[in-house]
C-alpha cells in the first residue's frame, strides 16, 4: 500500500497547469528548486543550512537530512492577463512542482527527485471576421520541461559535497484552428508536437560556518533531441508527418550562489544569486540573472506567548526573461510570505506560502500577466518506516498502601 502511494505521488508530480501570456515567446515559468520553505522567502535556499533544506537544484544540500526525508508539494491560484488594448481575462493554474526522496547511511545521503523545470501554457481564441464570414481563430500552446535526478551527497566537515545524475524530457505542442462554426466552410487545423530528452547533471557544495552558511552549484548545458510531428486536418484531408531532429531545445549552464545569516538563534536573511547562460545556446542571443533576497523568523519551540511562537517568512526576487517582447525585455518581479504549522518532531512540517507575480510591461511588451499562488508543503513522513508497537507485557505497579 505504502509503495503504491507512492507511486500516485510521483505520477502525479509530473502534472503541472501554470500558464502565461509570454507562452508564444517562449517557457516563461521556471522552478529553480526551491521548497515550500525556500518559496516563502523570497525564493532562496541555494546556501541555507540552518534547517532540513529540500531545494535540490543544489545536490549538496541532502546533507541536512539525518533520517529518511520525503518531500513534495502542491500549488494552486490564479492569472490574470491584459494587454495594451485593455483586453485581458483571468485563468485558473494547478502545479506540483517537485517530490524528492532521501535516504541517509551514515555520512553518504542519496536521493531522488523530480520536478519541473521550464514551462509554458496558454491558449488564445479571437473572434475574426473576413468579409461576410465570422470565424474563431484559436491558438494553443502547451510546452513543459521535467528533470528527474538521482543524487550522492557526501557530508564532510571541510565542504560538503552533491552530485546530481539529471535526465530532462519534455514536449511543446503549437496547436492552430479556424473554426467557422457550423456554415458551409470546413474547419482548418494544425498541430505541431516536439518532443525531447537527454541527460544531464549538476554538482554542489556547501559548508555551515557559525551562523554562517553558504552554497554554490553549478548545472551543465543539455542539448535536447527527439521527434517532430507535424499534423495538419482539412477534411478529407487528413496527414502526419514525423521527423527526428537534433538541438529541439537547449538548457543553458547554470551557476548559482546562496548565503544565509542566522541571528540571534530566531532570525535569519538569505540571498540567492542565479546566472544562466542562455547566450551560449542557439535559442536567444543574451544570458539573465535572478537575484532573491529573504527574510525569517523561526522561534524557539515552546517558548513566548502563542503568537511568539508562529514562524514566519517573507521576501522577493527579480528576474529577467531570456526572451523579449516588441524587442524590449521581460521582467519578472514577485513578493512571496510564508509559515510553517509544525507536527510532533522537528522533522515534520507542513509548510504554507503565497506568491504574488508580476511579468511583463503594458508600456514595453503589450501584454503583461500578474498571478496569485498558494502552496502548501509537506516535509519529513517517512512512509516506509513502521510504527512502534507497544504490545509487549507490561507490569503495572500497585498503589502504596
Amino acid at each position: 500500500m505504502r509503495i503504491l502511494i507512492v507511486l500516485l505521488l510521483v505520477l502525479g508530480s509530473v502534472s503541472l497547469w501554470t500558464n502565461s501570456i509570454f507562452s508564444f515567446e517562449g517557457m516563461p515559468i521556471q522552478y529553480y528548486g526551491n521548497d515550500v520553505y525556500g518559496m516563502g522567502m523570497g525564493e532562496t535556499g541555494l546556501g541555507d543550512l540552518h534547517r532540513i533544506n529540500t531545494n535540490y537544484s543544489n545536490p549538496a544540500n541532502i546533507v541536512t537530512a539525518n533520517k529518511v526525508i520525503f518531500s513534495t508539494a502542491l500549488g494552486m491560484g490564479y492569472m490574470w492577463y491584459l494587454d495594451e488594448y485593455d483586453r485581458g481575462y483571468r485563468d485558473d493554474g494547478l502545479c506540483l512542482p517537485y517530490f524528492s526522496i532521501v535516504v541517509p547511511i551514515g555520512n553518504h545521503k542519496f536521493a531522488f527527485s523530480f520536478n519541473s523545470t521550464l514551462s509554458g501554457n496558454v491558449e488564445n481564441q479571437q473572434l475574426r471576421q473576413w468579409e461576410d464570414i465570422n470565424y474563431t481563430e484559436i491558438n494553443r500552446i502547451s510546452s513543459e520541461i521535467y528533470k528527474a535526478g538521482i543524487i550522492y551527497g557526501l557530508k564532510n566537515k571541510y565542504l560538503n559535497f552533491g552530485l546530481s545524475i539529471d535526465y530532462y524530457i519534455g514536449h511543446r505542442i503549437h496547436y492552430w484552428m479556424l473554426d467557422f462554426d457550423g456554415i458551409y466552410l470546413i474547419d482548418t487545423k494544425y498541430e505541431i508536437d516536439k518532443s525531447f530528452n537527454n541527460p544531464g547533471f549538476s554538482l554542489g557544495v556547501n559548508k555551515k560556518i557559525g551562523a554562517f552558511s553558504f552554497g554554490l552549484t553549478y548545472s551543465s548545458k543539455v542539448d535536447l533531441s527527439g521527434d517532430t510531428e507535424f499534423k495538419y486536418g482539412h477534411p478529407p484531408y487528413t496527414d502526419t508527418l514525423s521527423t527526428d531532429v537534433e538541438d529541439l531545445f537547449q538548457i543553458p549552464e547554470q551557476v548559482g550562489f546562496g548565503a544565509s545569516l542566522e541571528i540571534l538563534e530566531r532570525y535569519k536573511t538569505s540571498l540567492d544569486l542565479i546566472y544562466e547562460n542562455w547566450k551560449d545556446t542557439d535559442l536567444y542571443d543574451k544570458s539573465t540573472i535572478k537575484v532573491a533576497l529573504g527574510i525569517s523568523y523561526d522561534p524557539l519551540s515552546g517558548y513566548g506567548k502563542w503568537y511568539e511562537q508562529i514562524p514566519i517568512r517573507a521576501g522577493g526576487y527579480l528576474r529577467e526573461l531570456p526572451f523579449e517582447k516588441n524587442n524590449k525585455p521581460i521582467y519578472e518581479k514577485a513578493v512571496t510570505l510564508g509559515t510553517s504549522i509544525p507536527l510532533k518532531t522537528p522533522s515534520k512540517k507542513i509548510d504554507l506560502g503565497f506568491k504574488y507575480l508580476y511579468r511583463g510591461n503594458l508600456n514595453d511588451n503589450g501584454v503583461r500577466d500578474k498571478s496569485i499562488m498558494f502552496y502548501i508543503g509537506i516535509t519529513g513522513f517517512d512512509i516506509f518506516a513502521k510504527r512502534l508497537k507497544k504490545i509487549d507485557h507490561r507490569d503495572i505497579p500497585e498503589a502504596e498502601k
